[in-house]
């Protein structure tokens, strides 16, 4: 609460400074408050973030006249409610989202249905942007929100931008937003997603005839609980550990390359270098076992009510990129040929999915995905794969208000051959601003 406190105040204070420079640099130009034209929409789309589950565009700018200050605020209130039936997902663990990987394997009679009611889903964002439409524009972005399932509210996204760079905490560059998956009620998401948060440095190019490129050096929030992200159990040599700790040195590298003829019609190659260190106990020695990892990605709109969405990636050690197996200690595990020696795990996540417009209220969805892993049944005999689908419909009310209705089918299979499966159907009612 102390942190929200003083989050709350340090922009606060940081937008009277903003406003007070501008307003004195610019005393013929007052700042107004008035409803975003095309070209400061353009701008306020430019400068947050993209894909599935961001905030809309904010329905009212700040500005000076000459746009050189922009500050506008925008969010949402989503409360769902809905029914899980051959399992109690909700309860289980994930809460609004659905995670196939956390169905339970076995189920007691009694427990293989549940309904809820969660008014907990929201977020609201910040934007403020100087110099805007020039240049050197600079833009920061900042967004709160709740995690779905406490209605305590902490920042999810900060970052700063500024002439193709970008740095703070938002979703890794190797995730592609806008291929990744339709719309959807569920805040997770497909399974085989590639998706995570972290605290990155990522640079951008501009478009040369359609084609763009993008780097970035990332540090994900998430390895394990001690800051590393290992084996789950590691093998012993006359009663000895093998494996020991050791501080990760270089940061994840991901990368792309993309050719986009329309917003709609694009296919980008993504790639991820990354290093995993630690202490070789059998032989006193630092070692290190490269994850690497790829992704082809895109969509495609022959027809322009009916986009198509499309993701396949494969690595080693990107256990934390991919959706459903973040969060468990697959991406590197002990070598059994070599006691001592870690090796990367192979892995693949893949998305299919399509949206059709029936009217400019009327949308329909549609998703499937897998997310897989090998030669982990020693280590981890709880997660062998996971398969999600997801259908959906939303209508817009107005321009502050959406309904939707979704269903969603997930399963869980074990290495020992053992099952989850799960249903839900859902609504919600997505207020806007």
């Amino acid at each position: 609460m102390k942190k929200l406190v003083f989050l709350s105040a340090l922009i606060i204070a940081f937008l009277s400074m903003f406003t007070a420079a501008a307003e004195a640099q610019e005393s013929r130009s007052p700042l107004i408050v008035q409803k975003p034209t095309a070209q400061d929409s353009a701008i306020l789309y430019k400068s947050k973030p993209h894909g599935p589950h961001q905030t809309p565009l904010p329905k009212f700018v700040i500005k000076t006249r000459n746009n050189s200050f922009m500050f506008a605020i925008g969010g949402f209130v989503n409360p769902i409610m809905g029914y899980d039936f051959k399992n109690q997902l909700y309860k289980t663990s994930a809460g609004i989202s659905f995670i196939p990987a956390d169905i339970p394997l076995s189920t007691a009679r009694g427990q293989k249905a549940d309904y809820y009611i969660n008014p907990v889903n929201g977020a609201i964002d910040f934007q403020i942007i100087g110099l805007a439409g020039t240049k050197n524009e600079i833009s920061a972005f900042i967004k709160l929100g709740t995690n779905g399932m406490t209605p305590w509210v902490g920042y999810t996204r900060i970052h700063v931008s500024w002439r193709g760079f970008t740095a703070g905490q938002m979703l890794t560059l190797m995730q592609d937003p806008y291929a990744c998956q339709p719309p959807t009620i569920d805040p997770q998401g497909p399974c085989g997603d590639i998706s995570t948060v972290a605290y990155e440095i990522n640079y951008k190019s501009k478009s040369y005839k359609g084609f763009r490129f993008a780097v970035a050096l990332d540090m994900p929030t998430y390895y394990s609980a001690s800051g590393l992200y290992r084996g789950h159990d590691y093998p012993d040599l006359d009663g000895h550990e093998c494996v020991g700790n050791a501080n990760a040195l270089i940061p994840d590298i991901p990368m792309w390359i993309e050719y986009q003829k329309s917003p709609t019609n694009r296919i980008r190659l993504s790639a991820l270098i990354r290093n995993f260190r630690y202490v070789d106990l059998l032989k006193s020695k630092t070692r290190n076992v490269m994850g690497w990892g790829t992704m082809l990605s895109g969509n495609l709109n022959f027809w322009k009510p009916l986009t198509f969405y499309c993701q396949a990636a494969y690595g080693k050690g990107i256990g934390n990129y991919l959706q459903d197996i973040a969060g468990k200690p697959l991406s590197f595990i002990p070598d059994d040929s070599d006691p001592g020696k870690m090796k990367a795990s192979p892995m693949m996540g893949l998305v299919f999915g399509a949206s059709l417009n029936a009217t400019k209220k009327l949308q329909f969805n549609a998703i499937i995905s897998e997310s897989k892993i090998w030669n982990t049944d020693t280590y981890y005999k709880d997660y062998k794969y996971t398969l999600y689908a997801c259908a959906n419909m939303f209508y817009t009310i107005s321009p502050y208000l959406q309904w939707g209705v979704e269903y969603l089918w997930g399963k869980h299979v074990a290495w020992d051959h053992q099952s989850g499966i799960d249903n839900r159907i859902q609504t919600q009612l997505m207020f806007t601003f």
